[in-house]
């Protein structure tokens, strides 16, 4: 068992240890009287006294908790509707509730009961609430309850560790070796501070814990795992307890399920581009295909350009190939160097696809691509004087000198270019001019499923908030705000509320919002607006916390 997730109750329990006067163990009476602990929702007089958050809630009927108030309610001649009178309410036992979820997280809170059977002062009684869900189980912190003789057997453990690590200061791993022969039963660790009311016969506890909502949590269960220990090392595991049931009430149900579309523009001429860096022998012109990485660079090359060529939906008009070389050595010989290594290329393919590719395939080429080479030094952050190499590559018109100079009043930058950027414009480019097949108009408007929204409603409804909101964000509609509202962000929330058309979901939205601002009487009225609209909304007000803040008196 995990001791950080134990919580610690210090204190005497009293209680028989028959084990003393008969000679059985400590635990052994408990399995024969199969004694266990409980386990219940609270009533909603204890939840009100134990959490600030609760105020009572002007409403017809209470659904969500095991306390229900019947309230008759008269509707005036402007159809507010109002309480008439008050009455007494009645209390019932309950084994589920529903939970609001706030932000990604739930509150569950329940009332742990231990029979005076399973107290006793040798005895440490170690309680699990257990979280099921579809998805598998988790184990919930730890509740120990343990008894004076058991927290003196504890104590003097530790005496006997700390005593034998100050007189011989042993290693880590030694340390560890004695802390396990000393320490029969260590200290539960992170103890937390809660209320134990002892009852003739039985303890009871509350117990809260937060625990975070995912997909699978539209409905969560909780169970009670318990085992007895005693000083003499026995051990009583207690039968499984029974069920709570928590229905997990959230913004989700606000959800708008309803498909979007959005236009697609389909043209009629399209162009697909694809750059590539071929390698070339210094001065040489010849395509090898062992040289560097050339023979995966011809087969990029030719993968694209067969998907394309042999695919139904267009025509090739054209295809346009452009080599370029860099600037380093005189702009004749790289123009000499360009337009041969361009067509070197063009007669490589239309030996491996024949004459349709040669008379489909145009070439040009660029001797220098200073217009690349300024686009990357402007994007390259660790160039230093960018702006004024910048300036010297605009106003050098000649080439041969536009080099030269560079290489002179900059030569720290001119090597960093020259062996980080130079490479980039050796390059192949190409261009596939197509035209739609059986088209006549230039462009045709259609309408199709926006995938990417509902990708992001899916996410919403899985509860991974932060990314729905990423796609979500820019719709600005519905589910736009169920996601900011999920996640707290009640102002943003309002501000687009603001701008949609008035309706009962919209007005009950606005009403959530300004509560948690604090602009109770405006969220009032948006409440009541809602329930006019849409008598549902009065239901649906019992499984928000923030509406029963704006029904306070």
């Amino acid at each position: 068992m995990d001791p950080k997730r134990k919580t610690h109750l210090y204190g005497a329990v009293s209680g028989c240890c028959l084990w003393l006067l008969f000679g059985c163990s400590v635990t052994g009476s408990l399995h024969r009287q199969q004694a266990a602990a409980s386990l219940s929702q609270l009533t909603r007089t204890e939840r009100q006294e134990r959490q600030q958050d609760y105020r009572a809630q002007a409403m017809k009927i209470e659904r969500d908790s095991d306390t229900f108030y019947l309230v008759p309610v008269d509707t005036l001649a402007d159809g507010e509707r109002v309480m008439a009178l008050e009455i007494e309410q009645v209390t019932v036992t309950s084994r589920m509730r529903s939970i609001p979820e706030r932000n990604g997280r739930v509150m569950l809170d329940f009332i742990v009961t231990l029979p005076k059977q399973l107290l006793g002062k040798s005895r440490n009684v170690v309680i699990t609430p257990v979280l099921h869900k579809p998805d598998g189980a988790e184990a919930l912190e730890d509740l120990a309850i343990r008894g004076g003789r058991f927290s003196l057997l504890q104590e003097r453990d530790y005496w006997q560790y700390e005593t034998y690590v100050e007189r011989f200061q042993p290693d880590s791993a030694e340390c560890e070796i004695a802390f396990n022969r000393f320490v029969k039963f260590p200290y539960p660790e992170d103890t937390r501070l809660d209320s134990v009311v002892e009852r003739r016969g039985a303890m009871t506890y509350y117990y809260s814990q937060e625990v975070p909502t995912d997909g699978n949590s539209q409905k969560l269960l909780v169970t009670l795992q318990g085992a007895v220990e005693g000083i003499d090392g026995s051990v009583y595991r207690m039968p499984p307890s029974d069920t709570l049931m928590y229905l997990v009430s959230s913004m989700l149900s606000f959800v708008d399920t309803l498909p979007r579309y959005r236009i697609k523009v389909i043209d009629k001429y399209v162009t697909v581009t694809d750059r590539n860096y071929i390698r070339f022998r210094a001065g040489d012109v010849r395509i090898i295909d062992t040289l560097g990485d050339n023979r995966q660079q011809l087969d990029k090359i030719a993968d694209l350009m067969t998907r394309i060529v042999e695919q139904e939906e267009f025509y090739v008009d054209t295809i346009t190939l452009t080599a370029a070389s860099s600037p380093e050595g005189s702009y004749a010989m790289n123009e000499r160097l360009a337009k041969g290594r361009a067509e070197a290329l063009k007669r490589y393919l239309a030996k491996r696809y024949g004459k349709r590719i040669d008379t489909l395939l145009t070439v040009r080429w660029i001797a220098e691509d200073w217009e690349e080479l300024a686009r990357l030094i402007a994007a390259d952050g660790t160039i230093t004087e960018r702006e004024a190499i910048l300036d010297l590559l605009r106003s050098e018109d000649n080439p041969d000198r536009r080099e030269t100079e560079l290489r002179r009043r900059f030569p720290k930058q001119y090597h960093d270019i020259r062996e980080k950027l130079y490479p980039q414009l050796r390059s192949v480019n190409f261009r596939y001019d197509l035209r739609r097949v059986g088209m006549v108009k230039d462009t045709i408007h259609t309408t199709e499923l926006d995938t990417t929204y509902a990708r992001g409603v899916k996410l919403l409804n899985d509860r991974k908030y932060p990314d729905a909101l990423r796609i979500l964000r820019t719709y600005e509609d519905r589910n736009t705000v169920v996601a900011h509202l999920s996640l707290g962000h009640d102002e943003r929330a309002l501000e687009l509320l603001a701008s949609f058309p008035k309706d009962a979901i919209t007005e009950y939205l606005r009403a959530i919002a300004c509560s948690r601002l604090g602009r109770k009487e405006e969220g009032r009225r948006h409440f009541l607006n809602a329930c006019r609209m849409d008598e549902r909304m009065e239901y649906r007000g019992n499984l928000d916390p923030e509406i029963a803040e704006l029904m306070k008196n």
